[in-house]
């Protein structure tokens, strides 16, 4: 490899995770989701988490053969920089499907220590941003084509020295209402819910569309992606009890549900999962069960879990900081800090398989707020030092006009 609550008073806030392309359809996982990961006894053996069992009821496959059985690594933090620590940038599917644009990024990563990069491939409208060879995704017409060449790009940020992530926008889905209504989130009247902004939303718990979102996964492996990375993986900020009839523990229980089935079957498949969660959550039980992502949970059921850090979408007050936008440095080791202290809850000892944190950082200026700081260079430099003084330095930078201050990267 190269070189290589919050949530009520943001509202709906940005967004937010090489093979041959033939048909891309398998036999999916079938998931018992009725255990949540618990936290280690103080003894020295430790409670059983539902991914230190076998993922796969059977030992064979009606044909005889026989199956795939999940096996797991132990993983932590770095304690070092190491060549393994990804340096990353988010890239629109607008952006990747335009040559120079992308000509130009490749540039400059050549000449900085960016050796990762984010694109959109099921987008924030709801649509496949490249041709999938998949009968389930021809049949839903959801492919708006914006790249027409996604395996040629995978090539060539490969021979780069580049390491692609494929963000597929999970459940906010302003298309698919219109092809598959069943799958939506519900109000409580039976009417297909809207957020504030006029988006759809899928539920979580929806089984066929839990095998959408998976074959879509498996899409992005046989263009050449090296990972997935599920975004918007929860529910509306906005949402109440009332008008879904699923309370705070219901809607973790759902997201985490999903996440444990996706990461059976991408993990069958040997594609990495990536996961991006509210900063908020980490240390808010208020946000967590708004959004139903439960930080600690979901830590075991995934490759990498990027929360999104971002000063700007931290309540003024927020880890004792004033305004966190005009801290940037202090208010990413807060939540770097916040996050070691909730992975503890299951994984006291480290001793069991548990996500690598790979946080999302931030690369615009919230001009938005009340009090806010333009980001260049140094903000930037600040909070990737916030991150490695954390023993963490995998990082990705979040700027929705794909405009990035290179020099912050040298």
């Amino acid at each position: 490899m190269k070189k290589v609550g919050n949530l009520i008073a943001f509202g709906l806030i940005f967004g937010m995770a090489l093979g041959s392309t033939d048909n891309i359809t398998a036999k999916a996982v079938e998931v018992d989701v009725e255990e949540e990961p618990v936290e280690e006894n103080n003894n020295d053996e430790a409670t059983d988490s539902p991914e230190d069992k076998t993922v796969l009821e059977d030992s064979t496959e009606e044909d005889g053969t026989e199956k795939t059985e999940l096996t797991y690594e132990i993983t932590s933090g770095n304690a070092a920089p190491s060549e393994d620590d990804l340096h990353g940038i988010y890239v629109s599917a607008h952006v990747a499907g335009t040559t120079s644009m992308m000509e130009d990024i490749i540039s400059h990563i050549d000449e900085t220590s960016i050796n990762a990069v984010v694109i959109d491939v099921k987008t924030d409208e709801g649509t496949i941003a490249f041709d999938m060879d998949s009968e389930l995704i021809d049949e839903l017409g959801v492919e708006d084509i914006l790249v027409r060449d996604m395996p040629g790009l995978m090539k060539t940020l490969h021979e780069h020295g580049v390491y692609t992530i494929a963000r597929c926008v999970a459940f906010r889905d302003p298309f698919i209402d219109e092809v598959k209504p069943e799958w939506m989130l519900k109000n409580a009247d039976g009417s297909v819910y809207e957020d504030a902004k006029g988006f759809n939303w899928i539920d979580p718990g929806t089984k066929e569309a839990r095998e959408y979102l998976v074959e879509v996964a498996k899409g992005c492996r046989a263009a050449g992606f090296d990972e997935v990375q599920f975004d918007y993986v929860r529910f509306p900020t906005g949402i109440k009890e009332e008008d879904i009839g699923i309370n705070g523990y219901g809607r973790r229980r759902a997201v985490y549900g999903f996440v444990r089935y996706a990461h059976a079957n991408l993990k069958a498949e040997d594609i990495p999962l990536s996961l991006d969660v509210f900063g908020t959550i980490i240390n808010s039980t208020v946000d967590s069960n708004i959004v139903g992502q439960e930080y600690a949970w979901l830590s075991m059921d995934c490759e990498y879990l990027s929360p999104m850090i971002y000063p700007s979408h931290y309540y003024e007050g927020s880890m004792g900081i004033d305004y966190p936008d005009l801290h940037p440095y202090e208010t990413i080791d807060g939540a770097m800090k916040n996050s070691d202290e909730a992975l503890k809850v299951v994984n006291p000892k480290k001793t069991r398989r548990q996500a690598q944190v790979r946080p999302w950082l931030q690369g615009f200026t919230a001009s938005y707020l009340s009090k806010y700081r333009d980001y260049g260079v140094e903000e930037l430099k600040d909070q990737i030092r916030a991150v490695n003084d954390n023993g963490v330095y995998s990082w990705i930078i979040w700027n929705p006009s794909c405009k990035y201050q290179w020099d912050a990267f040298k």
